[in-house]
């Protein structure tokens, strides 16, 4: 007798005298085997399927899951498991019947796929003990077929928990990108100061918007180019040297990165110098700033404090807190030009003799206004830079410790406007705030 005889043989003799449960099969599942199997294998399949899940039930005690939907899911397995046995494998396996509300469900309990694939090889274990007590009650016939109703069973198994790992996935992968989403909206809403439900959004960020948030802006000049990895290893060395891992980050269109720190206490705020910005990468860094107002002034602070950095050119960044009073006054460029020439006068003039004199100024503030320490910097004598002072002084027509927070704030203007690229990016940020 051939394997097909033999095969067709044991499913001849299935049959089901215990309890069916509490409902039957679908009417399509149901015709189709009664038409190609018989009632007999038809009360079988309904038999072991309750008879599979109640072995389950035993094992998992999860009263929340969606047995209605596992019912109907197994049916079709169970089904499509028998009809392809009596056709020698030649069926395909349709495994188009996963259905979504149990991925759905599978995913928002964040059940493992381990638990999924040893549940499906568990009913496996127990169709196939059923199926073989089957052959063997056959007598010699059915005892050949044992190897390859074993086969049969685990190849049409494995395909059904390869779909069913498939369909999960593709559905971890669909909430993730909602949540994706409404992460995206609640950061937009919180930085163009629209009404959030703090609580709420708390939730759905994973950080405690109450709390002290410290913001950090990455971006890339026009022209640019950077791998991924060197952007993600300056986040995680930003959040490092803050010292938290509460961390946010908003990725926009045009390239940037923003990223909020989250701290119980106001932060210690990193210097540029800290975070060895690798070249051509700029920071913004901005400061600390207490609950959702606090989350929208930092991100607004850093935003400026890029914009200044890719004005200024060069390589770090800028850091708020040592350019506030530039990055304010160059909100309006023409009035911030006026400001320039009001406080510098000729000293703004764009000629080699008065770049070198601004030079000077700046480093003679950078050294907290003490002679030594400036001309060493600036290779010069003491003598030499005494008489630079003179001749500033003398441009100004004021001394350079009169207005020195003017004058600091007029220097840094100046090199902005003179370094600035030809086409610079408009707009404050990429909100429009």
């Amino acid at each position: 007798m051939s394997t097909a005889d033999s095969l067709a043989k044991v499913i001849a003799t299935l049959d089901w005298h215990g309890d069916l449960g509490p409902a039957s099969l679908a009417v399509d599942e149901a015709e189709q085997l009664r038409s190609r199997l018989g009632d007999g294998a038809t009360r079988w399949v309904a038999g072991a399927v309750e008879q599979s899940l109640a072995a389950l039930h035993g094992q998992i005690h999860d009263s929340l899951a969606p047995w209605p939907i596992i019912r109907t899911f197994t049916r079709h397995v169970l089904t499509a498991t028998l009809l392809r046995l009596a056709d020698e494998d030649r069926l395909p396996v349709d495994t188009g019947a996963i259905d979504r509300n149990l991925a759905e469900d599978i995913v928002a309990r964040g059940i493992p796929l381990s638990d999924i694939t040893q549940a499906l090889r568990s009913m496996q274990r127990e169709w196939l003990s059923l199926l073989i007590d089957a052959a063997v009650g056959v007598g010699p016939d059915g005892i050949s077929v044992v190897s390859a109703v074993a086969t049969s069973v685990t190849g049409t198994m494995d395909a059904w928990i390869g779909a069913a790992t498939d369909a999960i996935v593709e559905e971890r992968r669909r909430v993730y990108l909602a949540e994706q989403v409404r992460i995206r909206s609640a950061i937009e809403l919180l930085v163009t100061a629209e009404p959030v439900d703090v609580e709420a959004a708390t939730q759905l960020l994973r950080i405690p918007l109450i709390g002290w948030h410290l913001s950090c802006a990455i971006g890339v000049p026009p022209g640019g180019t950077v791998e991924r990895r060197v952007v993600d290893g300056l986040v995680h060395l930003f959040a490092r040297v803050v010292g938290s891992e509460r961390m946010l980050r908003y990725e926009t269109s045009a390239g940037t990165v923003h990223l909020w720190v989250t701290t119980d206490r106001p932060a210690r705020i990193p210097r540029v110098e800290d975070l060895r910005v690798p070249a051509p990468l700029l920071v913004g860094i901005g400061e600390p700033h207490p609950g959702p107002d606090g989350f929208r002034r930092t991100f607004l602070e850093a935003s400026d404090a890029l914009r200044l950095a890719a004005s200024l050119g060069g390589n770090g960044g800028v850091s708020y807190g040592d350019a506030a009073l530039a990055i304010v006054l160059s909100q309006d460029e023409e009035r911030a030009r006026w400001f320039v020439e009001h406080e510098l006068r000729d000293l703004a003039t764009d000629s080699p003799e008065m770049a070198d004199l601004r030079n000077t100024l700046r480093t003679f503030f950078d050294t907290r206004m003490r002679i030594a320490p400036a001309a060493e910097r600036l290779f010069l004598h003491r003598n030499t830079l005494i008489n630079r002072l003179d001749r500033i002084q003398t441009v100004l027509g004021h001394g350079v410790a009169e207005r020195p927070a003017e004058t600091q704030a007029a220097l840094v203007l100046a090199e902005l406007f003179t370094r600035r690229p030809d086409d610079p990016a408009t707009g404050r940020h990429e909100f429009g705030a």
